[in-house]
């Protein structure tokens, strides 16, 4: 079983897209969360989102149609020049992408309608080309993760996990697995999602699950454990990571940044749209990605949250914790990074990813946004403003879906055996 080390990571972000920029503006508690500026002339379903937009979109879409695939791409373009690897021919590395499964349009729908609202199937298949550039059948899944592999001559496994908000700490685990067995020595890993459009919005809308938004304030929609928060609010973007067994990173003379040690998944089998009040499904895969990393609880000093700021998460998230730290809970740093920047969906965990690398390396963790009143079912140190500065020995990384997938990953500080 190889060691597992963090050579590399990018993001897209609503906070920006250089690494420590968009770290240190999480420590400083600043927010990217604003009213919907891509829409046109739609009218928003909800007037606040963690939207790319600006000279940012410009850059990193370069005329891309799909933003899953223009975000993944610019993320792993920056990784993979931190991480010091080039275009080439690459046998033994892999790509590993969470991915939105995107959606078609409605409207593409509609027009294809017959007077009895019969499905005219020939029509649309022969009209592909007029079809929403975002849809799913012009943008599958699997194509930042392909347009990835093929940029770099990736010819190893490639993979796109389309679990929703556990994508990427799936993705994360499943490319930990492939290097610690040696299948593998580097991966790209992380995700990539955007839903910023009518129909992405509305679902969540829809649902009940999207924040009560105030139209002179919308950057504080997102209130994660906080007794008033009122639901989640979309962001996006992509978190890219890669991933290298130590021994080939060390023979490249590459610099390591933290070590992946552990992932745990679980599915609740309880409803598809709310967890268990008592948390056991999130329990179960923190409680599985430490004993993988042979990590005591009382090794951790960070929980990066899922904290989506709904009714219903937040209390489950914590119980969870609780259940698997006992009483080193009161000692943990717990904190969201989505109400700074929205829920990223399949992108959240690669993001958040990136978060747990920089606080094990600087001692630092950013606060939860906009929590101004603890709710008191989440009786934990949620980090209000500012940020907190503590030694980070290891951090697991929690990611919660929809459809009760469940996945954590832990991630410690580096240090070379026999140091």
């Amino acid at each position: 079983m190889r060691r597992v080390v963090v050579t590399g990571l990018g993001l897209v972000t609503p906070l920006g897209r250089d690494v420590d920029d968009v770290w240190h503006r999480l420590l400083a508690g600043e927010r990217g969360v604003t009213a919907p500026q891509r829409l046109g002339g739609h009218v928003p379903p909800s007037r606040a989102v963690g939207e790319v937009t600006g000279e940012l979109w410009e850059a990193v879409t370069k005329g891309e149609t799909d933003p899953r695939t223009a975000f993944a791409r610019a993320a792993a373009d920056d990784a993979l020049t931190m991480a010091g690897i080039q275009h080439g021919a690459h046998d033994r590395a892999g790509v590993i992408l969470g991915a939105g499964p995107g959606a078609n349009s409605i409207t593409d729908i509609d027009r294809f309608l017959d007077e009895d609202g019969r499905f005219d199937a020939v029509a649309f298949a022969r009209n592909l080309d007029t079809l929403d550039p975002e849809s799913l059948i012009r943008n599958a899944a699997e194509r930042p993760a392909a347009e990835i592999a093929r940029a770099y001559g990736i010819a190893g496994p490639v993979h796109a996990v389309t679990t929703a908000c556990s994508a990427s700490n799936q993705a994360i685990g499943m490319a930990y697995r492939s290097i610690r067995r040696g299948e593998t020595d580097w991966v790209v890993t992380g995700g990539s999602d955007s839903q910023i459009n009518p129909l992405g919005l509305v679902f969540f809308v829809l649902l009940g699950a999207y924040a009560n938004v105030d139209h002179e304030d919308p950057a504080s929609a997102g209130r994660p454990f906080d007794r008033r928060r009122s639901g989640l609010v979309m962001g996006e973007g992509a978190g890219i990571a890669v991933l290298e067994s130590e021994e080939h990173a060390r023979a490249r003379g590459a610099t390591i940044l933290a070590e992946v040690c552990g992932y745990g998944s679980s599915l609740d089998a309880f409803r598809t749209t709310a967890p268990p009040p008592d948390g056991r499904g999130a329990a179960e895969a923190m409680a599985a990605a430490l004993g993988d990393g042979d990590v005591g609880p009382g090794q951790v000093d960070f929980v990066n949250a899922h904290g989506t700021g709904t009714k219903r998460n937040d209390p489950a998230e914590i119980r969870a914790v609780r259940t698997v730290f006992g009483d080193h809970a009161d000692e943990i740093a717990v904190s969201s990074s989505k109400g700074a920047m929205g829920h990223l969906l399949s992108a959240a965990a690669g993001v958040a990813f990136a978060c747990c690398v920089k606080a094990v390396q600087e001692g630092a963790i950013p606060p939860t946004a906009n929590l101004t009143e603890p709710d008191r079912m989440c009786d934990v140190d949620l980090v209000p403003d500012p940020n907190r500065r503590k030694p980070v020995r290891a951090a697991i990384n929690n990611s919660f879906a929809f459809g009760g997938q469940n996945a954590c990953v832990v991630v410690r500080r580096y240090e070379e055996q026999g140091a």
